[in-house]
């Protein structure tokens, strides 16, 4: 068995250092947006989309450079050159992102197959886990030290006792779990909305969606309706990032058309990302999603829920288009949905789309 060794270190607010047998490395931030570098030379970037459970890694080898006396100076520029043109790259990268939630290959399920799967044992007998276990408590044979110092071949007795125990809990642990799926699968394959909302509720991709608030309603065996709760504002950046002509980064604010274009297409394309991950777990023809935002109303002062977009994607007009060349906002364009979006002003409010 190999062992690896690693401890992590706080050493402030936002700051550990991570020692391992790889070497020394230091990560600074906080959750959704974390730098780490390491003594070998590499630097990883974390981002998490806020709303959305999804993050994209970015990593880069950081090329060492001497530093003499003489060219302290110009590699001093070159360094800092490189660094802003670093952080640029991380915006588009950022806003590429966003807008391409729905290229997120969810893993699909296919609950026929795990409902064929056979029990990890039969119920009765001793599961494999515990039947290794009394296989190596009969083999044992104490060695000469052992045999001479009774209390050394108490304590090896008491380990492997120990052992069959906990590989006894594992095995019913184990048993219990095929049960539980095994039961789930067939409620699911019978169109059990019970068992639907349960799948939704356990999956992990979901979490962070669920966390702001997300209602599930099965209509059917075929079609469930989804109501989630995004905000816009706090996803998308306000300001653009880009290079001056000497290197330097210049943030400015960035107009409405494009500011309210890129929000757009995150909504879209969240919404087309979280459509394809109910796909991919549930046996399901339609989903109904309406996104709602807690918008401010300045008349009252006290916020409002709007229906942003409310879409009725189906499995097969989804599964024909190919995503990855895809306007996410034109792509809406495939399903009956109601969406009021204006260049300069954004979204506005809609009716939700019914079912007849």
């Amino acid at each position: 068995m190999a062992f690896r060794f690693r401890r992590s270190v706080k050493l402030g607010k936002g700051i550990r250092l991570n020692v391992s047998k790889r070497g020394i490395g230091m990560s600074v931030g906080k959750r959704g947006l974390r730098q780490t570098f390491h003594s070998t030379g590499s630097s990883t970037r974390t981002i998490g989309i806020p709303g959305t459970g999804l993050s994209y890694v970015n990593r880069k080898r950081i090329s060492p450079k001497g530093k003499s006396k003489g060219s302290y100076s110009t590699n001093s520029v070159k360094e800092a050159q490189e660094e802003n043109a670093a952080v640029v790259e991380e915006y588009h990268h950022y806003v590429d992102a966003i807008t391409h939630l729905h290229l997120h290959q969810p893993t699909t399920r296919n609950w026929k197959e795990i409902k064929q799967l056979d029990p990890p044992f039969e119920q009765g007998q001793i599961g494999p886990l515990e039947a290794e276990a009394r296989a190596q408590y009969n083999e044992y044979r104490p060695n000469i030290f052992e045999k001479i110092m009774k209390p050394l071949k108490d304590k090896k007795t008491n380990q492997l006792e120990e052992k069959i125990q906990v590989a006894h809990e594992k095995d019913v642990s184990n048993y219990n779990e095929w049960e539980y799926v095994h039961q789930l699968s067939k409620n699911i394959l019978l169109g059990k909305p019970e068992a639907y909302e349960q799948v939704l509720t356990e999956n992990k991709s979901l979490d962070e969606t669920r966390k702001r608030g997300m209602l599930i309603r099965v209509l059917d065996s075929k079609t469930i309706e989804l109501d989630i709760q995004v905000s816009p504002d706090e996803v998308v950046p306000s300001r653009t990032v880009s290079l001056t002509k000497t290197g330097k980064v210049s943030r400015r604010k960035m107009g409405k058309t494009n500011y309210y274009a890129i929000m757009k297409d995150f909504v879209a394309s969240y919404v087309l990302s979280v459509a394809r991950e109910v796909f991919a777990i549930l046996p399901i023809e339609s989903v109904l999603i309406h996104v709602n935002e807690n918008a401010l109303n300045t008349a009252t002062g006290h916020r409002k829920r709007k229906v942003l977009l409310s879409v009725l994607v189906d499995r097969q007009t989804l599964n024909h288009l190919n995503v990855k060349h895809i306007i996410p906002s034109d792509a809406l364009e495939n399903f009956e949905h109601q969406m009021n979006h204006l260049k300069t002003k954004g979204f506005r409010g809609v009716k939700r789309v019914k079912i007849e």
